[in-house]
């Protein structure tokens, strides 16, 4: 498993630096974490629409994704997981509405469990080897399906990103690109029911898990 104390450490520092800003949460953009928002919901679209619900984010960060939420109508019941604490308390803070809990998904002995279960650039960060990063991958697509009554989504930097993006765009020291077919191979223990999207951005997929 990767060590979670160099996560922490990673978004921390980040956190120090530019403070509340999408920049500490290794974005390039708040219009990309918005277009990846707009893929992770549209999953909450193909059962419920516009009626009641209830969301896991893991790894929320500063808990934007329950500010969209709330902004494009969804009458979504919010909690925002995360293991930063620095980060977490700038969350509470910036959406005070809005439930958190500093929590390792992985170590929770008593989950809480949500219609859906999303995770948005939480899983793009190396921090150990490419072996033990996608068995870290694993866990936590597994963890997540456990813990959804619906489907999780989960977005990914894509392998393919490797030829259609320019090399200047490319980090593969510091960002994990990650391979169709490895997740295909994590998730065919879990369920027969899923999508994979590649249509919204070419350094970008996003799978859907579902239950029902």
């Amino acid at each position: 498993m990767i060590d979670k104390h160099r996560q922490i450490k990673y978004y921390e520092e980040l956190f120090e630096k530019y403070g509340d800003n999408y920049l500490s949460l290794d974005w390039k953009s708040p219009d990309s974490q918005e277009k990846r928002f707009k893929i992770l919901t549209d999953l909450i679209d193909m059962y419920y629409g516009s009626k009641k619900t209830s969301v896991i984010d893991v790894g929320c960060g500063f808990g934007d994704l329950s500010n969209y939420l709330e902004k494009k109508g969804y009458k979504a019941s919010y909690l925002g997981y995360d293991i930063t604490p620095k980060i977490l308390d700038a969350a509470k803070s910036k959406y005070p509405k809005a439930k958190f809990e500093l929590n390792d998904i992985l170590e929770d002995e008593n989950p809480k469990k949500a219609d859906f279960v999303f995770c948005c650039g939480a899983l793009n960060i190396v921090f150990d080897s490419r072996e033990k990063h996608l068995q870290f991958i694993n866990s936590m697509l597994i963890r997540m399906f456990q813990l959804c009554n619906i489907a999780v989504g989960v977005n990914f930097l894509s392998y393919q990103a490797v030829y259609h993006l320019q090399d200047e765009e490319l980090n593969l020291a510091q960002y994990f690109y990650t391979r169709i077919e490895d997740i295909l191979s994590c998730v065919r223990g879990m369920t027969s029911r899923f999508i994979i999207r590649h249509d919204y951005h070419p350094g970008d997929f996003t799978v859907y898990l579902m239950k029902k």
